[in-house]
């Protein structure tokens, strides 16, 4: 009789020796938890957490513990369910709601996000974070007064909030106010000196506001910090070309394509800023290569057709040009050129339909009226070369070669007083071709000569 009664008061004992040391067993194991999280190693900081919760599954720590690592983890579907839980429990768990929100934001429902960051503002949780996630859900529901709203709040809050500085400063600059976006990346650099994103950012809008030599320190500071990026180099090399450091693009573009050799916006641009340092034969090589991986930019084909133009081969030049007409019929400059280039072969009557379209798309191109003046006159139209040159010198005044080819024009119409004050205005600016028709064609001209 005894024994039965032993046995029953034994397993009791037992049991409840179990119960009362599940709590420091729970602790151990949640601290190790604690530990591990803390070094960032999220799977055995997960491990620990689970079993503190299987030991006692009323550790609300020990499972929000658990849900932050499946979030650190991305798992963050398991980390919602688990934030889910407790806050079925305790619907006032303030860090729940809003690391559900992170998860939230993190797989796309965006809604949700803004119900649980909202929860948490009620909370007074971490109102700066609540408010610059919000923003960012509300952004991402492409609600930019909303998101506007919230990032400016966070920043009234705390001030020295660096995200809140970035995610406004990045919203500003998709909505092209990159004005303000610059201020505020300046700010957050102020709060977080050494986030290379903050730098390519600014630098992004500050080349959005043409301010390149902005853009490229910044540029220079990521270089610097090997941050990782690729196409700084691209980048910094093409803002170079901008600010018309030819020698410093073609040095930046010859290392971009050590890290990308087939990208044909590189050799476009190292191209043309060789091109302008004269370097044509390498130009042509590098807008060949451009074509031959973009066909369908036009730019390419103009910029080739320009570089042999400039080497005295408008066949090539005419060739090239079709190509970017047919692929840009807006650019008045291809226009320009391919007149050019057909005024070069003789074809004269081409190009003045060449011109002329490129005056209809740019009614303030003065070289096109310049060059069809030379064309109407090569032609005989003097009366129609000069309504050209007096264009051309409205728009451009300071283009010597205007005033001589007019004094050609108002030659043969026998306006000889207007051809030689032209003249004379065109040897004052340098054109040494006007000095002997000035000595043939009008009175006292070796006189009128300047010395």
């Amino acid at each position: 009789m005894q024994k039965k009664i032993i046995i029953p008061v034994a397993i009791f004992f037992i049991i409840l020796l179990i119960w009362i040391a599940r709590i420091p067993l729970s602790n151990h194991y949640y601290g190790r938890g604690t530990e591990y999280m803390s070094k960032e190693l999220y799977e055995d900081a997960r491990t620990c957490f689970g079993r503190a919760v299987r030991i006692r599954p009323g550790m609300t720590d020990a499972r929000f513990g658990q849900a932050l690592c499946e979030a650190a983890l991305e798992n963050h579907g398991k980390a919602i369910s688990l934030f889910s839980v407790i806050i079925d429990k305790d619907s006032d768990y303030a860090p729940a709601l809003f690391y559900r929100g992170v998860s939230k934001l993190a797989t796309g429902n965006f809604e949700g996000a803004v119900d649980d960051f909202s929860r948490s503002l009620e909370e007074d949780y971490e109102p700066a974070a609540s408010y610059t996630n919000r923003g960012k859900a509300y952004k991402e529901l492409k609600d930019s007064g909303r998101a506007l709203q919230d990032f400016s709040s966070a920043i009234d809050v705390d001030s020295t909030y660096g995200p809140a500085w970035f995610e406004r400063g990045a919203l500003r600059a998709g909505l092209e106010d990159f004005e303000g976006a610059v201020e505020d990346y300046n700010m957050a650099i102020k709060y977080e000196p050494e986030n290379p994103e903050l730098y390519r950012l600014r630098g992004a809008s500050m080349a959005s506001q043409h301010n390149f030599i902005g853009a490229i320190e910044d540029y220079d500071r990521l270089i610097r910090m090997e941050a990782g990026y690729s196409g700084l180099y691209k980048e910094r090399g093409i803002f170079k070309r901008r600010i018309s450091d030819y020698a410093g693009a073609v040095s930046d573009l010859d290392r971009a394509l050590e890290y990308d050799p087939d990208d044909a916006e590189i050799y476009f641009h190292r191209g043309s800023s060789l091109a302008v340092l004269g370097e044509l034969d390498r130009a042509i090589e590098d807008f060949t290569r451009s074509v031959e991986l973009n066909a369908g930019d036009s730019r390419a084909w103009l910029n080739r057709g320009l570089a042999w133009l400039r080497q005295a081969e408008p066949g090539n030049a005419v060739n090239d040009l079709n190509r970017s007409i047919s692929l840009d019929d807006t650019n008045a400059q291809s226009f320009y050129l391919r007149g050019t280039a057909m005024a070069m072969q003789g074809n004269y009557s081409g190009s003045l339909n060449d011109f002329s379209m490129a005056i209809e798309l740019n009614p303030e191109h003065a070289m096109a009226y310049f060059n069809r003046g030379i064309s109407m006159g090569i032609m005989g139209r003097h009366h129609e070369a000069l309504e050209d040159y007096n264009r051309s010198i409205d728009l451009e005044p300071g283009n010597p070669g205007a005033y001589h080819q007019r004094a050609i024009s108002r030659i043969n119409l026998n306006d000889m007083e207007g051809g030689c004050e032209d003249l004379r205005a065109a040897l004052e600016m340098g054109v040494s071709e006007a000095e002997p028709m000035l000595r043939m064609y009008c009175p006292g001209g070796a006189e009128t000569i300047p010395r």
